[in-house]
């Protein structure tokens, strides 16, 4: 897929400091993925920057189509027929969906069978080169809302448990997510590609500020919630036994 060389974009850098959502994880007896920590952020941020919402279509005219939601793609490696394969995990509407339900989503696209969960994109990839070129081309092309069901209104790519950091993530949408490993220090660095054409670097700098917010103010919230859950849970099955 060379859709993405046609989109012009931009990188910037921004360390977070996440000390504290990192001991309100390790806190949490229910395992949340730093991926869907940092996807909810971006899709809560959304909802306040309209233009991470929005695409440009070039076809027949230029215009900018708003999506009512954020629309994520997670990108998710699974060995398929002995290989490593990349495979692209929607996920809509984030910002409306709990992390324990975000997470019971990612482990079904991380577990289930391959042919199951990725019916679509492992049918695609069986096409001939001409035939795919061809559908993404209506894909890309045609429709604002067909083109945010199959590639999503943003991407989230990391190989930070390997201990690297991606500095330019490359994708066919307006924005792309990724950051690196923590420090010490409870700090990374996080990269957002995205459209020049649909956003300046200033308002991306607000955007990743405001991320960060997020993610020491209602990420932190939301893990100590969960916390807070389970104990609970754990204190009532502990009574009914006694």
């Amino acid at each position: 897929m060379d859709l993405h060389r046609r989109i012009p974009t931009v990188s910037q850098a921004k360390p977070f400091q996440l000390a504290t959502l990192r001991e309100a994880r390790e806190e949490c007896p229910q395992r949340i993925s730093w991926s869907l920590l940092f996807l909810r952020a971006f899709a809560l941020a959304s909802v306040e920057f309209p233009n991470l919402r929005r695409t440009l279509i070039a076809w027949p005219w230029h215009h900018l189509y708003e999506h009512p939601t954020a629309y994520a793609n997670l990108t998710v490696s699974r060995e398929y027929q002995g290989e490593q394969w990349l495979f692209f995990a929607p996920l809509e509407a984030p910002e409306s969906h709990s992390l324990l339900e975000l997470q019971g989503m990612l482990n079904r696209y991380q577990q289930a069978p391959v042919e199951v969960v990725f019916k679509n994109q492992v049918r695609f990839a069986c096409y001939p080169r001409f035939i795919r070129q061809a559908l993404w081309w209506l894909r890309f092309n045609l429709s604002g809302r067909k083109r945010i069901k199959r590639l999503g209104t943003f991407g989230l790519t990391t190989v930070a448990g390997q201990g690297v950091t991606i500095l330019d993530p490359k994708a066919p949408v307006t924005s792309t997510l990724t950051y690196g490993p923590l420090d010490e220090t409870g700090c990374c660095e996080v990269i957002l590609a995205y459209d020049h054409r649909v956003m300046d670097g200033k308002e991306v700098a607000t955007i990743m500020r405001r991320v960060e917010e997020i993610m020491q103010g209602e990420m932190v919230q939301e893990m100590q919630a969960l916390t807070h859950y389970f104990h609970q849970e754990t204190l009532a099955a502990q009574t009914n036994a006694a």
